[in-house]
């Protein structure tokens, strides 16, 4: 995952009948390490933060939705105004204050307008969204705006297009 692979393979042929003498020495170059994020960005792999938001809002729109199970529906307060807001407790760092956060951060940016969305199309543009914000501003060095929720746009009609 780390590192030039060819390197690495011939790093222990270091007798001199196996490799020419300036070749012998393994310098600073043999052990830079190279950036994660071209992996990522390859691979289409979530970093640890934004899979976080992920699964918590996949959490959340099931137990909206699906109202099971009920011992954590019953903690979520639903606005009376608006179906798809929730009210959002006194802020501290449990599970219900951050994920009602989340939700109501991304819910109105996919277009929710009651729980009848479905779960799949719901998984597959917010990941899009996701991916695309965390490769949006720096190529190689991660950066705070990579994690930044505020930031996702989603474009619906491609999504229904994909579905």
């Amino acid at each position: 995952m780390f590192g030039n692979k060819k390197a690495y393979l011939e790093k222990f042929e270091t007798c001199a009948r196996a490799r020419p003498y300036p070749l012998q020495a393994l310098t600073g170059e043999f052990y830079q390490l190279e950036h994660s994020k071209p992996l990522f960005k390859d691979r289409n792999i979530l970093a640890l933060q934004n899979l976080y938001t992920y699964h918590t809002f996949m959490e959340i729109f099931k137990i909206l939705k699906l109202r099971c199970p009920i011992s954590l529906f019953d903690l979520f307060n639903i606005s009376s105004r608006k179906e798809i807001t929730l009210i959002t407790p006194f802020p501290s760092n449990d599970f219900i204050y951050r994920a009602a956060t989340i939700w109501n951060t991304i819910a109105p940016k996919l277009k929710l307008l009651d729980y009848s969305h479905n779960i799949s199309l719901a998984k597959s543009t917010l990941k899009r969204a996701l991916i695309d914000i965390q490769h949006s501003e720096n190529d190689l060095d991660w950066t705070q705006n990579d994690f930044d929720i505020k930031r996702i746009s989603i474009c619906v009609k491609n999504a229904t297009a994909r579905a």
